[in-house]
């Protein structure tokens, strides 16, 4: 069921109890004036005191400080684009050093990263005040995921996407660790005879994948035969691989979508022979944040992402953005079960879209 709760009637709910406390408090201590024997009975069993009082105070406590955090939960959040790791910047690489550089920046300035499964689900659970991000990265590239060989062995190559989200995520637990790699068939991370370790590898470490289809087709210029063909396949394929790793969203190849609504929709499901498929989410290439999924007018079939790099309208660009205005943002009430949106922004959500979630206005002034 969906709720919407006020902030003001909390206040005078709690403002209720805590009078009725105060009234119940100086009943016992006048009790206990004229009666000797009901102190003896209180003071002989201090166990029970201490149980009593924090449960107390634990029903009475707001969950949230609002004045203070301030959350808005309707705001902007960034799906980023990266593609692969390069000697240096260009329109789509970026470097180690640049791009360990934007994971420092983003958490700085309060971003959490969560899976692209939580934000399908609506589920943006990260600390109160911080605000979600989803890292994307497209292709495959071997700077992506990299094993080195050495004496027999092989190690994860400290230098690549996945290490160094791993070792980010060990100094700063709080960033978390989530990143959606969108795959081809052909030859994904670059070293074909560790495909199977490396998708276990991100099974177990909570990192996702995504389609890109099976050859990297250009969406736009296909039938639907052709279209479902491109992305059950790609699905068919790495199922056959791994089947925990499930292909919930998808990454279009050039960014290129149909122009008509009746093959936009086997964009979005299909089927090719066994395999049949379900885009939650459909990104396209950028330019932009987004906003939650229950947000009025959310289209899943049309998501912007912004792209990595320094240039206008990019991950630098909207982070000096973010600088000025932060209020721009999502910010988490560090309750996953709960969206928690100022009385301006109300008309903002869809409630269609909250399912089992409370939607809380609230005064932020107040």
């Amino acid at each position: 069921m969906k709720k919407i709760l006020l902030g003001l009637l909390f206040l005078v709910t709690f403002g209720g109890l805590m009078g009725c406390a105060a009234q119940v408090e100086t009943q016992v201590s006048e009790i206990a004036s004229e009666s000797p024997q009901v102190t003896t009975e209180i003071t002989t069993e201090p166990e029970t005191e201490p149980e009593t009082e924090p449960e107390t105070e634990l029903e009475t406590e707001p969950p949230v400080d609002y004045k203070t955090i301030k959350p808005n939960e309707s705001g902007e959040i960034m799906i980023v684009m990266y593609h692969n790791l390069s000697e240096r910047n260009s329109e789509y690489a970026r470097t180690v050093e640049s791009f360990k550089s934007d994971l420092q920046r983003l958490y700085d300035m309060g971003f959490t990263t969560i899976p692209m499964s939580a934000f399908i689900n609506g589920s943006y659970d990260v600390p109160a005040g911080r605000t979600p991000v989803v890292l994307t990265f497209d292709d495959g590239h071997r700077t992506n995921f990299n094993y080195l060989e050495k004496e027999g062995e092989i190690e994860v190559d400290p230098n690549c996407v996945v290490a160094i989200l791993d070792d980010f995520y060990e100094r700063n637990p709080e960033f978390g660790r989530s990143a959606v790699f969108y795959l081809n068939a052909g030859n994904p991370f670059g070293q074909p005879e560790y495909i199977e370790e490396k998708l276990q590898y991100l099974y177990d470490n909570g990192y996702e994948i995504g389609n890109h289809a099976y050859d990297h087709e250009d969406l736009s210029v296909l039938n639907a035969e052709g279209i479902q063909k491109a992305l059950g396949r790609n699905v068919q394929h790495f199922n056959q691989i791994n089947s925990q790793l499930q292909m919930a969203s998808l990454a279009l190849p050039y960014g290129k979508a149909p122009s008509s609504d009746l093959l936009r929709q086997y964009v979005v499901e299909g089927d090719y022979e066994t395999a049949a498929y379900h885009n939650e989410i459909v990104l396209k290439v950028g330019w932009k944040p987004t906003r939650p999924i229950y947000s009025s007018g959310f289209d899943p079939s049309r998501v912007h992402r912004v792209q990595s790099g320094d240039g206008d309208m990019q991950l630098t660009w909207w982070l000096n953005q973010y600088e000025k205005t932060p209020e721009k943002r999502f910010i988490s009430d560090g309750l996953a079960n709960r969206v928690s949106v100022p009385n301006a922004f109300s008309e903002s959500i869809n409630m269609d879209k909250l399912g089992e979630l409370e939607l809380f206005l609230y005064d932020p002034e107040s």
